[in-house]
């Protein structure tokens, strides 16, 4: 199996969506967590919750909770602000995220 990669990271109704180049399987989850945030300076991840099919993290940057969620069932990865919307702090994520997109896994 050839490195999955980036695709596309966007940013849609305070959310940051991320498709990644091939079919990833929940065994990959860990890899593309580390792909994620591994580049987030001063991230501190507060929690880790494993399911059947989703996995999700939740941690703080920039004084604001984040989730990054990982649904294998439904190819989806996305980002969200823990309890309310911080559009500032997630367009600073988008745009860190965004800049580090030719990482490989």
């Amino acid at each position: 199996m050839s490195p999955i990669t980036i695709q596309s990271i966007t940013l849609v109704n305070n959310q940051i969506t991320v498709l990644f180049d091939q079919h990833w399987f929940q065994e990959n989850i860990t890899t593309l967590r580390h792909l994620l945030l591994n580049n987030i300076s001063s991230l501190c991840i507060k929690e880790m919750v494993i399911g059947a099919d989703l996995e999700n993290v939740r941690f703080q940057w920039l004084d604001t909770e984040f989730i990054v969620n990982f649904d294998y069932y439904s190819q989806s990865c996305w980002f969200e602000t823990q309890g309310h919307d911080n559009l500032a702090e997630t367009l600073a994520l988008f745009n860190l995220l965004t800049q580090n997109n030719n990482n490989h896994v």
